[in-house]
């Protein structure tokens, strides 16, 4: 079966008069890009290119952190075992590898568990918190997970276990009995940032707790782990994220544990190269592909191996898990296209028990990016069935799933994802609720996408300075893209198909003196004009330092499309 013929995406200036508000002293379109972003003050551009500048909050502001502090110090004091219990996704990982040898390095005894995606499902559980209370843990910490955990604590609780957690997902109505709750997304936070990962919360919690104990908690032996949850996780890179996610990088690539040296090697880059792209789509994959096919600890494994040796040995199967899950993957999609035939609902929702539950999540990603619409995947097991949604614009997922509860086992999540556990008798019923709910707020012109450009550019104005300029927005991702601009007349000089599958267009593209090399992922099957528009990012090649252009979305010269004023 064929895929569905990619959308047509609007063209959207961010900000119309930006121009005309750029720092003289910077390259033109450099200036230009900056002022789109809100950025027209020299403080405010050294401040960009420099986040370490930025001040860090203190951790303290946290609710419940010195409660936190307080019992994790006098369960180290007494050599009482703390068990450490996460997510098994990378943030949830990466967590926990924190936790382990920065608490370990005060003394503490700890048992780190993640639990098993098939068996258990996300979060805590009663036999997980049975088990560890079975192995003398008296203290639990939980993390990248706990804060939807209402009866699963109080079940903690009568066995006379405390419970930290710390978590950033959406809170809801009722919050667990735990002895903290330590969560910036809490309403009665004074914390002044809301976004850090769950790893960036386990770190301000560590920094608090060394700083209780007269010592400083060392930056280079740690960073790199926080840097890799939170940009692998999705978080904005903005605020303190931003800072954080630079310095780990620049640990990464000076001084790389072996685990990231290795899985760096096993993905076709040099550890001195790694950028925060590298980690979105190199390293992340490979570590979530533990989780998702076999059992996260493989993940976890990798992170604290010691030797090069070690380290090597589990990348190379961590690589195997991840071709297994896009084997998975590719299937998957092509069984809820068949499965959703011509149906036009508002949000998507789809499953079987033919359904991986391990690649549930990514599906539904794909079919946002294919439908421009809300997806949900179950994988429907003989009395439960599990599932991950995706949102797509601003329908928040996770308050209409929230609003089902009363049909549901367990749920929890971000705005833009979510995950659910249902029993199958309540299905139907979920179905028909959530659709109803996407209808009422998803107005017909919602179901396009838009790609937000920084500025409008002739090709050929791209000077080395420019480029210099642009390409120091770094690191990038969700929350600080990287520069999106517009070129128009732009001659095509080759144009091939390349990939597995021949899926992705490599291009080269002219203005003028100046030949570019581009990539349009995922634009196989679109034929492109002699001459053409381009919206587009500048990059290296992930796996080298020569640049290209990455083609978001290209369009014949001649159809002129508008590009829309925000």
């Amino acid at each position: 079966m064929t895929s569905p013929a990619r959308p047509t995406p609007r063209w959207q200036l961010r900000r119309a008069f930006a121009h005309q508000e750029r720092l003289p002293n910077l390259p033109p379109i450099v200036g230009t890009v900056l002022a789109a972003r809100g950025i027209t003050t020299r403080e405010a551009a050294e401040h960009f290119y420099k986040p370490y500048l930025d001040a860090r909050h203190d951790p303290l502001l946290l609710p419940g952190m010195d409660l936190a502090i307080q019992r994790t110090r006098e369960a180290i004091e007494t050599g009482e075992i703390i068990a450490l219990f996460g997510d098994f996704d990378v943030d949830g990982v990466t967590s926990i590898a924190l936790l382990k040898l920065a608490l370990e390095r005060l003394g503490a005894k700890t048992i780190p568990y993640l639990p098993d995606r098939f068996r258990e499902g996300y979060g805590l559980n009663v036999d997980a918190v049975d088990l560890l209370r079975e192995e003398g843990a008296g203290l639990l910490i939980s993390a990248d997970c706990g804060t939807s955990s209402v009866s699963e604590i109080a079940h903690a609780n009568k066995q006379g276990t405390d419970v930290i957690v710390l978590d950033h997902h959406t809170v809801p109505s009722e919050l667990p009995a735990a002895l903290a709750v330590i969560n910036p997304k809490r309403e009665e936070s004074p914390y002044p940032f809301s976004e850090l990962a769950a790893v960036g919360v386990a770190y301000r919690f560590l920094q608090a707790l060394y700083e209780s104990l007269g010592r400083e908690l060392p930056e280079r032996d740690f960073l790199d782990l926080v840097a890799l949850g939170t940009v692998v996780d999705v978080a904005p890179l903005e605020n303190e994220n931003r800072a954080i996610v630079a310095a780990g990088l620049e640990h990464m690539r000076t001084s790389p544990r072996p685990g990231v040296e290795a899985l760096a090697t096993i993905a076709g880059t040099n550890a001195a190269r790694i950028r925060a792209e590298t980690l979105g789509f190199g390293l992340g994959p490979r570590l979530n592909a533990a989780g998702r096919m076999k059992h996260a600890q493989t993940a976890l494994n990798l992170l604290l191996a010691e030797t090069p040796l070690a380290a090597r040995q589990v990348a190379e199967e961590l690589d195997q898990l991840n071709r297994q899950r896009q084997t998975e993957c590719e299937q998957g999609l092509l069984e809820s296209q068949e499965l959703i035939g011509a149906s036009d609902d508002p949000l998507t929702i789809v499953g079987s028990e033919r359904m991986h539950a391990g690649i549930i999540g990514i599906v539904a990603g794909r079919l946002v990016e294919s439908r421009c619409r809300p997806a949900i995947v179950y994988e429907q097991g003989p009395v439960t069935s599990r599932a991950s949604a995706r949102t797509f614009g601003a329908f928040d997922i996770v308050r209409a799933i929230r609003k089902e509860a009363d049909l549901l086992v367990r749920h929890g999540g971000h705005r833009a994802a979510a995950g659910l556990t249902i029993r199958n008798e309540n299905l139907h019923e979920f179905k028909e609720r959530i659709l109803n709910t996407a209808a009422e707020q998803l107005a017909l012109e919602d179901q396009r996408p838009s790609l937000t450009i920084d500025a409008e550019t002739s090709l050929g104005a791209l000077s080395g300075l420019e480029i210099r300029g642009l390409t120091q927005f770094e690191p990038c991702g969700h929350g600080n893209r990287r520069p999106v601009l517009l070129s128009r007349n732009v001659e095509l000089r080759d144009a091939r198909r390349v990939g597995a599958d021949k899926s992705h267009l490599k291009l080269k593209v002219r203005e003028g003196a100046s030949t570019w090399p581009g990539i349009a992922f995922r634009m196989g099957d679109m034929e492109p004009a002699q001459e053409i528009d381009i919206v587009y990012s500048i990059s290296r090649e992930w796996r080298g330092e020569r640049m290209e252009l990455e083609i978001l979305d290209f369009a014949p010269s001649s159809e002129r499309r508008p590009l829309v004023v925000s």
